[in-house]
């Protein structure tokens, strides 16, 4: 007689892929890659995974085993030149600059714009403003360790004085 065992806790959530992988890969002739590696290299970079999870997308066996070997730089030394390869490519694609975020701005703030989003259009156009250096915010805090139920209102005075750094005349008002 066989006895199925009961599952304890939360069953596990399915989730979406981010990205959605090739059905197949082939042999990479430029860095002289096999199939697996070229789908261990693009599960890697682009599969938003971690070195184990690409391996074992990828088809290796052993997969921990098998990603540490690829990733050491011993073993497969094309491998890693080709992550560091993919890896440069996809950072100078998404790279955050100031022109690209200027571009898409406007782009927000003239969509915005023409579907009646006043709000948004006007939020994207302080953002510009902000990146082409026009808004200027600035704050200041200023850390007073005193005891002011013992200081008099000239000791305050000249206190407040020194730590703004001004001959500042307080009136009873602003006391």
């Amino acid at each position: 007689m066989t006895t199925t065992k009961k599952k304890v806790g939360r069953p596990k959530k399915p989730r979406d892929n981010l990205v959605k992988a090739p059905r197949t890969f082939d042999k990479d002739e430029e860095f002289g890659l096999t199939e697996m590696q070229s789908a261990f290299v693009w599960h890697y970079t682009e599969g938003s995974c971690g070195q184990t999870e690409a391996a074992r997308r990828a088809g290796y066996e052993f997969p921990a085993a098998s990603a540490n070997k690829l990733l050491n730089g011993k073993t497969y030394p094309k491998v890693v030149k080709a992550i560091r390869i993919k890896q440069d490519e996809l950072a100078e694609k998404y790279a955050i600059t100031p022109q690209k975020t200027g571009t898409m701005l406007w782009k927000i703030t003239e969509t915005a714009y023409e579907t009646g989003q006043l709000n948004a259009a006007v939020s994207a156009i302080k953002e510009l403003n902000q990146l082409a250096g026009l808004n200027i915010s600035r704050s200041q805090t200023l850390n007073i360790n005193a005891n002011l139920d013992s200081m008099s209102k000239e000791d305050i005075k000249e206190r407040l004085s020194k730590l703004l750094g001004a001959d500042s005349n307080y009136s009873d008002k602003d006391m």
